[in-house]
This record gives structure tokens, sequence and C-alpha cells, in this order.
């Protein structure tokens, strides 16, 4: 096979990953949304979402994450995780928050913010584990709760916030593209940029967002 072959597939992987993933069975993926829809904060929202919109759940190899969302609107874990644990429950949680967004609020910083801060809000519900959050010990992300904390006092309005949020979320998960976003949806960036005569950082947030490993 050629390299242009070779490399056309990892594209096409890469962007579409139903082509070549597991996907959740019927019965494990109503199992899953029962986990969910026992949450009493998230039975009218995720749940009806998921199913409204027919959002497949599959397992594809991740890169420096642990869940993803797809071009086609689909969720795509880790393969070899268990969908009923609360960490794995909390990622589709997190990516089906995104889904929500629009592509360019999905890419930036103020809409991954908004769905850090909608996981840890949301995490108790799923663990039912009142007195514990996300990040305390024996938790998802456990030892990192003092950065959880850290993140739901940030405001997804303020450039500074996420400033500080990027360094934040890769103290939560080691090595997270979080440098790789613009601070708020790409077009609304370049904007910002441009009124101030900052062609290069213009330039600069495409480029870093398109190249960015």
């Amino acid at each position: 096979m050629s390299t242009f072959h070779i490399e056309g597939a990892k594209i096409i992987d890469g962007l579409f990953p139903e082509f070549n993933w597991e996907e959740l069975d019927f019965e494990r993926r109503q199992q899953v949304l029962e986990k969910l829809k026992n949450a009493e904060q998230l039975s009218n929202d995720v749940v009806n979402y998921i199913k409204n919109n027919k959002i497949k759940i599959g397992f594809h190899k991740q890169y420096k994450s642990g869940g993803g969302w797809t071009f086609l609107k689909n969720i795509t874990l880790t393969p070899g995780d268990d969908p009923f644990d609360p960490y794995v429950l909390s990622l589709i949680i997190h990516e089906t928050f995104h889904l929500k967004q629009s592509i360019w609020k999905r890419l930036c910083m103020q809409g991954e913010l908004r769905a850090w801060q909608y996981q840890k809000q949301t995490y108790p519900e799923i663990a039912k584990t009142k007195g514990n959050e996300i990040g305390a010990n024996r938790e998802a992300y456990g030892g990192t709760k003092e950065h959880w904390d850290k993140l739901a006092n940030l405001s997804p309005d303020s450039r500074e916030d996420l400033e500080k949020a990027r360094e934040v979320m890769q103290n939560i998960s080691k090595g997270y593209r979080s440098e790789c976003l613009p601070l708020y949806p790409l077009p609304q960036e370049i904007g910002f940029f441009l009124r101030q005569g900052r062609i290069k950082e213009a330039i600069n947030a495409v480029i870093n967002l398109i190249t960015c490993r």
C-alpha cells in the first residue's frame, strides 16, 4: 500500500472513527442510558439528548484524552474502558455537553471550560457519592480535587480565567492539549486580534488549532 493511501486512511480514521470502531451494542447502550437516567439531575438532559439525536457510543483509540466527540456527532471511549464506571459515565456526560455546542464552541477553551464544569457539577449524581466529588480520593481523577475546584471558580467569559484554565486542565489530565485551543470560538478570536491589528496572533490561532498534536 502506498504512503498516500496509508496517510489517507489515518486521516479518515482520525476524523471519522465510526469507520473503525467497536460500537457499544444495543443492550449495553440501554444500560448506560439507564445509569445516566437514574441520576435525577441528568434524566431530562443528557439521556433525552442522546436518544433524540440517536447518538452512538463506540470504542476507539484515543490520543491524549479519555474520550471524544466525532464530526458525525457520536461519542468515542477508550478501548477496554468499563462504560458503567463513574469515570467513563462522566466522560459521556462531558462529550454529550460538547455535542450540544456549535463546532467552534467545542474547539475553544470557553467551550471546554463549560464542559469540564458541567462534568464536575454532575459527577456526584453519577457516582452516587454525595459526600465526594470528582478528583477526590478513590473517585475519578483521584487526587486532583483542588484543581477541579479551581476550574469551578473560573469564568468562561473572562480571557484571564480561560488562560488560567489551560494550565489547570493539564494538571488534571497530563498531556491534555489545552494550549492548542483558542480562548473563544475561532471566528470570534480572529476578529478580536484583527480589531487590535494583531494579525500574526490571528494567524497563529488558526495554525495552532490545525497543527497542534
